[in-house]
């Protein structure tokens, strides 16, 4: 097991990505310190986690606040010490074209996807410096690096995370901490079937995305993968950057 020893952070870890990343760390014998608003949805990760073999503490957290994010570091270094890999996957999704964007939603956004991301980062960072070794993978999406209509305020707090991860990747080179920003096509997630009506058989499973953390966690530390971006097979990138299904 290539993670034997080590500890991951994981923020929205109750369900969807941050759920199929902490069991697929597991596998490797990470510890799994599980982050998420909903704490029976954590609680409930970790027994999976758990049941896998490896130690694992769940934690009520809201990533837009500083104090809980604070308490979630404290937390995680009260009990295991150190923290080797830190996931920021916590994120929420409100689409709607600009004219017609609430202010609140769009500063709901940027408080969660953005500013959260900004404060976990903030809390492990230093201490991965300090230790000269770790990780930091930010699940940013698509949306962060091609925007759409309807997709403002969302593409715009993922643009700005790309930005961070690749701010955090040059301050943390001299120290040994790495950072790696995937961005995945649509997956398959309760956030996503809230917002739109797909195929589903057309989209990525959770666990297709957390295969390429596992993956980018475990290389030697002589690898640097700075950006993947997984997408399903039937959603095809066009040379002029649009989008083809097979078939038509």
């Amino acid at each position: 097991m290539k993670l034997e020893g080590k500890t991951a952070v994981i923020t929205g870890a109750g369900r969807g990505i941050g759920r199929a990343t902490a069991l697929a760390l597991a596998k490797e014998g990470c510890n799994i310190v599980l982050a998420a608003i909903e704490l029976d949805e954590v609680e409930s990760v970790a027994a999976e986690v758990r049941a896998i073999g490896p130690q694992a503490l769940a934690v009520q957290t809201d990533v837009q606040y500083k104090s809980q994010v604070t308490a979630l570091a404290q937390a995680a270094f009260d009990r295991f010490g150190a923290v080797d890999i830190l996931m920021n996957n916590a994120g929420v999704a409100i689409h709607n074209s600009i004219p017609n964007i609430k202010e609140e939603d769009w500063d709901f956004m940027m408080a969660v996807n953005l500013k959260g991301t900004f404060l976990c980062t903030q809390a492990f960072f230093q201490h991965m410096c300090e230790r000269r070794s770790g990780h930091i993978v930010n699940i940013v999406s698509r949306a962060g690096k091609v925007a759409s209509a309807k997709f403002g305020a969302y593409a715009a707090s993922k643009f700005g995370m790309l930005g961070l991860t690749q701010t955090t990747d040059q301050e943390g080179i001299e120290f040994g901490v790495k950072a790696t920003a995937v961005c995945p096509g649509a997956v398959d997630t309760q956030q996503r079937s809230d917002n739109h009506i797909d195929d589903r058989s057309q989209l990525l499973q959770p666990e297709d995305v957390a295969d390429y953390v596992a993956f980018i966690v475990t290389r030697p530390a002589r690898v640097y993968i700075g950006e993947v971006s997984p997408i399903a097979q039937a959603l095809k990138p066009l040379p002029g950057g649009g989008w083809l299904k097979p078939g038509i």
